[in-house]
C-alpha cells in the first residue's frame, strides 16, 4: 500500500467535484448523471483500499483488525450524529419559545422514525445482526420519502405567507439533520455486514 492508492482516490473525488460544479453551472444532466454513477467507483476503491490495510494489521487473523477498523468507523458516525442532535437542538433555540409556525406533524413522524432506526440500528451492532441492518438500510428510503414530503409543505407554507419564510427554513434545517442521522445509522449498519463478512458493502445507494 502506497501513497499513490490515497492520492489516486483524492484524485478520483477531485475530479467528481468539479465535474459536479460544471454540471451545476452548465445544466449538463448527462455529466451529471456520470457524475452519479461515478461514485461507485470512488466507494469500491475506498472500499478495497480499506480491505487491503485491515488485513495487513496485526490481528488481522483473529478478526480484531476488523474490528477495530469498524469501531473507528463507527464512532466517527456517532459523533456525527450528535453534531446533528445538536443542531436540532440550535433551531430550537432560534425558534424561541414561540414560534410563528407550529411543528408540522410530518416532521414528528420523521423524528420518531429517525429515533427508532437509531435504536435498532444499535441493537443490529450489539448482536451483529446482519439481517436487521440489511433490512434498516431499506427502510431508510422512508425517511427519505417524509423528508421529501416535510420539504415540500414547509415551501408551501413560505410561498403562501411570507411571514414564515425565516421559522420554516430552519425547520427544513430540522428535517436535514434528520436525514442524515437517518444516513449515518445505515452507515453503521453497513458496517454491522463488514463485521461479520469482512467485506464492505455499499447498501444505502441513491435512488435520485
Amino acid at each position: 500500500m502506497t501513497d499513490e492508492v490515497l492520492l489516486e482516490l483524492g484524485r478520483l473525488v477531485q475530479g467528481a467535484l468539479t465535474d459536479a460544479l460544471n454540471a451545476l453551472a452548465q445544466q449538463d444532466l448527462v455529466l451529471a448523471d456520470q457524475v452519479v454513477r461515478g461514485d461507485v467507483a470512488i466507494n469500491r476503491l475506498r472500499y478495497a483500499v480499506e480491505e487491503q490495510i485491515t488485513a495487513s494489521l496485526p490481528g488481522s487473523e483473529t478478526g480484531e483488525a476488523t474490528w477495530m477498523v469498524a469501531a473507528l468507523y463507527v464512532i466517527s458516525e456517532l459523533e456525527r450524529m450528535g453534531d446533528h442532535a445538536e443542531g436540532i437542538a440550535k433551531v430550537t433555540l432560534m425558534l424561541g419559545p414561540k414560534p410563528s409556525l407550529a411543528l408540522p406533524a410530518v416532521i414528528g413522524e420523521m423524528g420518531k422514525l429517525t429515533i427508532s432506526m437509531v435504536d435498532r440500528t444499535l441493537s443490529a451492532l450489539a448482536k451483529r445482526d446482519v439481517k436487521a441492518a440489511r433490512a434498516l438500510c431499506r427502510e431508510d428510503d422512508d425517511i427519505d420519502s417524509l423528508y421529501d414530503r416535510a420539504y415540500q409543505e414547509l415551501l408551501t407554507t413560505m410561498v403562501s405567507d411570507h411571514r414564515h419564510i425565516t421559522h420554516a427554513t430552519y425547520m427544513i434545517w430540522v428535517t436535514h439533520n434528520l436525514e442524515r442521522i437517518a444516513d449515518r445509522a445505515t452507515n453503521i449498519c453497513e458496517r454491522v455486514v463488514y463485521l461479520a463478512t469482512g467485506h464492505v458493502e455499499e447498501l444505502n445507494v441513491s435512488k435520485y
